[in-house]
């Protein structure tokens, strides 16, 4: 039986006080759909259709051709909702897995087992329900005396003995295809505010078909996002149950409650991770690298032994026995060797180096390519910006740039070169050369009383 998966995103979600859709708000720096999708994707669910409505053009950017979208033009409610998904799915034989846009902490194992639990029981329609000690908000499941289900009664509609009941609904339902959009279209407008309530479609369904629920033990599984409040509780246990999973697995995180690690992260066992560190995006940390204290990679690759400290580094890769840092800066595409030392203070952006390379403190490397054994002095800048447009350094191997070297790109220096400190180079140096590039010095003798007055006596 194929499988569908629809989810509800087409909301404003006016209470985030964001420009952005509601769906496209970011948890520890990933679209909180991202998360939905990237489970379905490891699911049993075969296809999935999107509903878009408020800014459909920022989450179809996010998705690209993952889904299906359809589009619904005005926010009638969660029944409006599913029907504007008709043309895409009612049609089709399987089952149709529904959830919210907002709910990115359901991982796929539990995904697959609400389908497995609605097909083995043979249910028509499966409404996933938690147990809720204070359900004040959410909807209540309303059984009979047999225990059947029977309705949803929302919050503001329950009576005072409905308000006590424990079991909520969670929004997350499974319902066979063809008979979700037969009752969809029978649901009626509710008269207080105006809309139509997926909710009805239990009501509708009890009679004539076998209406169940999946009850979910935790219910942070199925929590809705709704304001920054609910982002920041929804981060937590994000990051929680992630250093978790790495500890688990031989990360060792020191103050583990500082560091944040973002879902699409890997870290092998061995790896150190210090106190207020975050890395995120595709990032892989190999074994027995140490990270942080404070520092900040995303999207990069850090080699065996390598070291990050005080450090950020952004869409890189830094070589095995590396140390970066203090307070270092490496970013757009930078490929740094092993055996290196990019000190305090230093940026390095675009740019390769070779084995056993030295930029210890002070320095800019910029659209530079650098080789083995080099090392460069304090205060040593590639100059990769004419006011137009950007140029290349060429660094050969065993190369001493001495410190306040400007390297006037576009240059090249060839292999064993010894650069003068204070040297502004705008020419290319053959190998083996020594380059000396700065004016002759010239004392004026008795003339800086000129410039310093001298200091009065007290």
């Amino acid at each position: 039986m194929k499988k569908y998966a629809l989810i509800l995103a087409a909301g404003k979600g006016t209470r985030m006080r964001t420009e952005l859709p509601k769906c496209a708000f970011p948890i520890l720096k990933k679209p909180m759909i991202s998360y939905i999708i990237e489970n379905i994707q490891k699911s049993a669910i075969d296809e999935t259709v999107v509903i878009v409505g408020h800014k459909r053009e920022v989450l179809e950017e996010i998705l690209g051709d993952k889904v299906t979208y359809a589009y619904q033009a005005e926010q009638l409610g969660t029944g409006h909702a599913v029907l504007s998904a008709a043309e895409q799915l009612q049609d089709k034989e399987g089952i149709t897995f529904i959830l919210p846009g907002d709910m990115p902490l359901m991982e796929y194992p539990v995904m697959d087992k609400i389908l497995r639990s609605h097909q083995e029981m043979g249910n028509d329609l499966t409404v996933v329900t938690m147990m809720m000690d204070y359900p004040k908000g959410y909807g209540r499941i309303v059984r009979d005396e047999y225990g059947a289900v029977t309705r949803i009664v929302e919050e503001n509609d329950c009576n005072e003995f409905q308000k006590l009941i424990k079991e909520v609904n969670s929004s997350v339902y499974v319902v066979n295809n063809k008979l979700l959009f037969e009752y969809v279209k029978k649901i009626k407008r509710n008269d207080r505010k105006g809309e139509y309530y997926l909710t009805d479609i239990v009501a509708l369904m009890h009679q004539n078909h076998k209406v169940n629920t999946f009850i979910v033990r935790n219910p942070m599984i199925t929590m809705g996002i709704n304001d920054l409040y609910g982002i920041s509780i929804a981060e937590k246990f994000l990051r929680d149950s992630i250093n978790k999973g790495h500890m688990l697995a031989g990360v060792s995180i020191v103050n583990p409650e500082t560091v944040t690690i973002g879902h699409n992260v890997t870290i092998e066992e061995g790896v150190w991770i210090y106190p207020n560190t975050t890395i995120s995006g595709n990032t892989i940390i190999k074994k027995n690298a140490i990270v942080g204290p404070n520092s900040e990679i995303v999207d990069s690759i850090i080699h065996e032994h390598a070291e990050i400290r005080h450090s950020i580094v952004l869409d890189s890769i830094v070589g095995q026995h590396t140390t970066v840092g203090p307070f270092a800066h490496i970013r757009n595409h930078a490929v740094i060797g092993a055996h290196n030392r990019i000190g305090n203070f230093v940026e390095v952006k675009k740019s390769t180096t070779g084995e056993n390379t030295k930029a210890a403190h002070l320095i800019y490397l910029g659209d530079a390519t650098i080789g083995k054994n080099v090392n460069f002095g304090c205060g040593s800048v590639t100059v990769n910006y004419d006011g137009v447009k950007k140029h290349q350094t060429v660094v050969g191997d065993d190369v001493f740039v001495g410190c306040n070297v400007n390297l006037i790109a576009p240059i090249n220096v060839g292999d064993g070169v010894f650069i003068a400190a204070g040297s502004t180079v705008t020419q290319d140096i053959p190998k083996g050369a020594l380059a000396i590039a700065r004016n002759k010095q010239i004392n004026k003798e008795d003339y800086a009383k000129h410039f310093i007055k001298p200091k009065e006596d007290k």
